[in-house]
This record gives C-alpha cells, structure tokens and sequence, in this order.
C-alpha cells in the first residue's frame, strides 16, 4: 500500500464561545492504487465541562490490510485515544527541565561535559558521575550543581540535557539551602512593601516593617520583616538607596529564605566594587575566624531597579553552629564606637545572665597588670583573639574593633566560658598596602595583650601560620577577579547599562587586594630577619623589601659601580624622603649600619632630624650629612621591648641628592 497523502483537520470552526463547547471535526483522507478512501468522526464534548477538560493528546493508529484482489480492500482498523485533564496554561516543553531535577536531588551526568564555573570550564566530567542539584535555571536550559573547588563548595553548570535524575541523597551527605546560596548562584530579589508601611519607614527606619520577598524563579515569602540598617557613611533612607536587615521569622513566617531566618542586603554605599566583604569573608573563614558568609543580589523594590547588593547571613544560632559545638550562648553587638562594657547590645541569650560579660568588662578594668593579665586569659581565648587581630590587619580594617573599637561581635562560647570575636562590616578595605602587619591595637582588648611579650610572640605565630595557609597558597586577587566576573555576567544578562559601569570596579579590586597580598609577602619575608639577628647576632638588609616613602622628594633604585643603590633626590622647599623596612625584633639593643654618599644636600631642621641619616621609627637622629660626602660609614643605636620596628634610611633636605648600597644595609644585636 502506497501513501500519498493524510491530513488531519478540522475542515470548519466548530460553532460556539469555546473549541471545548462545540463538536470537533477529525477528517482523513487516504489514496492507494489510484483510488481515494475518506473518513470522517465527529467528536463531541460535555458542555458541562467547559473550561475544565483539555485535549491532552490524540493518538490515532491506522492498521489496512493487504487488499485480498486489485479491488478489494481488506480492511481499515482505526483507533482513538483521547485523555482529559483540567485545563492550564504550560511553558514549551523544551524550556521545563525533567519533573524530578530539582534542587536537592542527585543526578548523573549522561554524556561527557565540562563542568564550567563562571562559564568558565573549571575541570572535565565523565558520563555517570552523580552531583547534588543546587539550582535549576529552565530559561537558559542550564542546571547548576554544587562541587568542592580549592577548599569551598562551588556552582558549576552544565546543560539541562547533559543530566538524569536520580534521587535524593542521604541526608548527612546535602548541601544545605544555605550552602548552596552562597556557593555561587545569584538571586533576583523583588521586594514589595505597602504604602502605609514606607511612610512608617519614612518616620522610624529602625523598626520593622513587613515586606514581600519574591525571588525570581523561586518561591514568595509573605509577611517578613524588614527595617534600614546602616551608619554613619552608609545609611540611606527608604527613597535613596537603603540597606535592608531582613527577618522572615518577624511576623506571622517561620518561612526561611535559602534557609536564613535572618539576612542582610548592604548597599554597598562605601565599597563601589561590591567585593571587600565577599572577599574578606572567605579569607577569615579559611582561616577560622568567624565571618558572615556574601553573595551577590540584584534587588529591586516596588518596582523601582536598586542594583546591586551584597546579601550577607545574619549573625543565628545557625552561624554560630558554623563555628562553635554550642549555640546557645551570649551574642553582643558592640555597636558604634563602643569597648567591651555590660551596656553592650544583647543579639542572643539569656539577657539576665551577665555574669560574664561583666567578668569580661572587670578584666579590662583591672588596676594590676599582672593580675590583669591573668583575668584576660580566664574570659579570653587569645589565640582565637590574635587570629581575629591578623585578620583586621591584614584587611587595613582601620573601622573595626582593633583600631576603632567599632563593627564587631563577641560571643561567650559556653563550652569554654571564654570569648570570640566575630568580624563585621568589612566594606572599606584594602585601602593602605603598606599597612603594617604588627601596628599597634588601639581598642582595650589588644592594648592589654600587647603589654606583654610573650602575647606579642603568640600573634606572631598566628601571624606564620595564617600566612602559610591562607594568604601565601591562594591568589586572591584572582579570586576577586572570579567572584567579580560572575556578577558582571549577570549585570549583563538583566542589566547591560549597569555591567558596563561596573566593569572596572572589578579591576580596581583585583589591583588593590594584589598590593596589599605582596606587601605582605614583603613583611613577611623581613620577619625572617629576626631569626637570623637571634641565631647569629647580625643580619644582613641588602635583599630586605624595602618601601620608599615620599614628600616633595623622589626616589628610585640604581645600580652603578657593580652595586644596587637606594636612592632619594629632595625636590621642595621641605622635602621628606625615605627608605623603610619594618622588622620584628626581640628585646635588646640593636644597632643599625649603612654607608651613604650625599651630594648638594642643603638641610631642613625638623625635629626628627635634618640631612642624611638613619633612624627607627618614632625616634630622633642626630644632624645627618649635608654638602657633598665620599662613602661614609654611619650608624643608628636603638633599644626595643621587643616587636614591630621601621628601620628609616631618610634625607630631609630643600636640594640635594643621597645614596645608599643594599649591600652595606645591616642590623646587629648589642650585648
């Protein structure tokens, strides 16, 4: 039998308001040999069930029988299929992904594929490799799974087509809701708040207010609280560009957000780039210091485009579980500009129970330094407190607790009765690469410790071991670069105008965070030299990382009769110019040796000294050379208690120029 034609039809509208209201003409028209069968049914449709009943599928299967004579026609066996189920409105097929990938399931990969991060291909997968679900995006066909890179739980992407599921994973093996938020993918927020509630807001910015919360792609959170959050620099009012602490457990919810019952959208207001917080978090968990995990949102509300923000984790029970065994001791916020003290903000606990942050409060206080000391260490975990102090420096965190007593939490662990502290507010960092990593702490906490050598000791070796598995192994300029280009890729999918401005923001990151990783690296290696002055009585400077620092005057490095030269040329009525290098040094005394050729030096008095000469930082000199000098020997004698000193090889000087060989550059250790 040949085929030559079917059609399927209507052949004629049916009469009436709805397709479903009306009989439905099928017609099939079949030729064979020369000769044309039609057949013709009429399906018909209950009324009744206008607008309840969809024609899911009709399935029509056409068996003809070889004819027994040229003009016989065996036979024709048809049949129809037709199923009904309340009628709705569907996306294509091809955009919704298969009924059971969904967050939380296991699925395998059915191909081989690259697994990308950051649309980025971070590593090759084989066919049958299972991965844990973390997010599933139908409109661009991607689903998103969660891996273990460098240490960190990521979300690489695959195509939707690349994976079957599987089922759910045991429970202990899951990525938390939590997890899987802030291991890369980022939300699209549409905040919606009430006329009366803005103007409450307007009135009183500080209390809570109830908010809508739909994410897109994602569920609606009714009825969560929110209120402005913010302070000096970065507070915004509700018509500006506010920051937002969000509770979905306020009112009448329990609901949580990616599992957060409590979060915040910071906007970003002292930090263009959108990076510092994100950044520094991940550096003081890898180190074990408490700090709230980031990610990236684009938030709008009532309709109007905020932009970006930063979305950060509230300081819960379900943080604190992060770090400590036990939760349910006392949280405090230090508030602004505030020390330890009992008039400190309870944010958990038992607010009757101030028996140790008053312990805490009369440490501080203590008359006696020995006793004091011995206090401290009873209400204080100090090395968990140095880690903490490595941290703000490190991030030039120069508005945290360390240098100004602000943005910060402390946390009596009950398992130990001792103290935390938890970092905060890390927006403006990275501003001085030269920061030193042993300035002195200025807030009461670390004042005290430092008055006591041994202490200082501790930080060092916190300081080491930080270094070695934190800073030194990872680039984290690159990784800023990563956590940057992802929001940019999704600035440009929803907003283009935004990705274009934002684009070198992420440049500026990169740049700043790289300076002040190999300053770092720099100080690091001149804490070597204390080894060295302890072991053998001296150390040589020459290949020290030495920094020059200018006012009115220029410098650079030389090389001339073999040796490489640090060299400084005054260029102003007061010029000021110097070569430094800190140092860390045990108690003693020291002397520091160089040689220094000058040339036309007229000299500026200044209390420091005037000339060419060498000195540490925070001391005088004698006059220094002046005119015009051959090589001449000099030497600057010094005591220390031991810790942080700058070696300073300076001209203050209205002309002149001064040279000075790295090779002759020494310290010694006097008896």
């Amino acid at each position: 039998m040949d085929w030559k034609e079917t059609r399927l039809g209507p052949q004629r509208q049916p009469s009436g308001k709805s397709i479903l209201s009306a009989a439905f003409p099928l017609f099939v028209q079949i030729e064979n040999r020369g000769k044309t069968f039609r057949f013709f049914w009429l399906l018909r449709f209950n009324r009744q069930r206008v607008g309840k009943v969809f024609i899911r599928r009709i399935f029509m299967k056409a068996i003809c029988c070889s004819m027994l004579s040229a003009r016989l026609f065996g036979g024709i066996v048809l049949a129809f299929f037709v199923a009904s189920s309340p009628l709705r409105a569907a996306k294509p097929r091809e955009e919704l992904p298969p009924a059971t990938v969904a967050r939380g399931v296991t699925v395998r990969l059915v191909r081989d594929e690259i697994l990308r991060l950051y649309d980025k291909p971070l590593r090759a997968a084989k066919a049958g490799e299972t991965f844990e679900v973390i997010e599933v995006r139908a409109s661009v066909k991607k689903v998103f799974l969660g891996v273990q890179d460098r240490g960190r739980l990521v979300a690489v992407s695959v195509p939707l087509e690349a994976v079957a599921a599987g089922s759910k994973p045991a429970v202990p093996g899951r990525i938390s809701k939590a997890d899987a938020l802030f291991a890369g993918v980022i939300p699209i927020l549409k905040l919606t708040i009430d006329g009366p509630e803005m103007d409450r807001l307007r009135k009183d910015p500080h209390s809570y207010v109830e908010v809508s919360l739909e994410e897109a792609g994602g569920a609606i959170i009714k009825h969560a609280g929110l209120k402005l959050k913010g302070s000096a620099g970065s507070f915004q009012n509700i018509d500006e560009h506010p920051g937002f602490s969000i509770n979905t457990d306020k009112f009448k919810g329990g609901e949580r957000f990616h599992g957060l019952k409590r979060f915040q959208l910071n906007n970003c207001a002292q930090d263009s780039t959108a990076l510092n917080e994100i950044i520094c978090g991940e550096i003081a968990r890898k180190a074990g210091v408490p700090a709230s995990r980031c990610t990236h949102a684009l938030v709008s509300l009532n309709g109007r485009d905020m932009g970006i923000y930063v979305l950060k984790e509230g300081f819960t029970e379900d943080f604190l579980s992060a770090f400590f065994t036990r939760t349910d001791g006392h949280l405090y916020d230090g508030g602004f500009l505030n020390d330890i003290g009992t008039n400190m903000e309870l944010d958990h606990g038992d607010p009757a129970d101030k028996t140790r942050i008053t312990e805490f409060a009369g440490a501080i206080n203590e008359q006696d330094p020995v006793r004091q000391q011995e206090r401290m260490a009873g209400v204080l975990d100090i090395d968990a407190f140095m880690r903490f102090a490595v941290m703000e420096s490190l991030f030039c965190h120069w508005d945290g607790y360390t240098f100004n007593r602000n943005n910060y939490r402390v946390y009596e662990n009950p398992e130990t009765g001792k103290f935390h502290f938890i970092l905060h507010g890390m927006d403006q960092m990275f501003g001085d690469a030269g920061w030193s990593m042993h300035r002195q702490p200025v807030a009461a906490v670390g004042s005290i410790l430092w008055r006591k050598p041994e202490n200082k000791e501790r930080y060092a070796a916190q300081l080491l071991d930080i270094y070695e598995k934190v800073i030194k192994p990872v680039d984290w300029a690159a990784r800023a670069e990563e956590v940057g280009q992802r929001l940019y890729k999704v600035l440009a999918a929803n907003n283009p105008g935004t990705a274009g401005s934002y684009l070198p923001n992420i440049a500026d990151a990169r740049g700043r965070i790289a300076d002040r990783m190999n300053n770092v690296r720099r100080q690091m290696e001149g804490n070597s030299l204390l080894k060295t002055v302890a072991s053998k009585g001296s150390a040589e400077l020459g290949s020290a990382p030495w920094v020059a620092q200018l006012e009115n005057a220029q410098s650079q490095e030389l090389k001339s009769e073999g040796r490489q030269l640090l060299y400084i040329r005054a260029a102003g009525e007061a010029g000021n110019g110097s070569w430094r290098l800190p140092i860390q040094v045990a108690s003693g005394k020291y002397r520091f040796e160089a040689q220094i050729k000058v040339r036309g030096v007229l000299p500026v008095a200044a209390q420091t000294g005037a000339g060419a000469g060498l000195r540490i930082s925070g001391e005088s000199r004698p006059a220094g050379l002046k005119g015009e000098t051959n090589w001449q020997k000099v030497s600057y004698d010094f005591v220390s208690d031991g810790g942080e000193q700058v070696l300073i090889i300076e001209l203050r000087a209205r002309a002149g120029e001064m040279w000075a060989p790295r090779a002759a550059l020494r310290l010694l250790k006097l008896p």
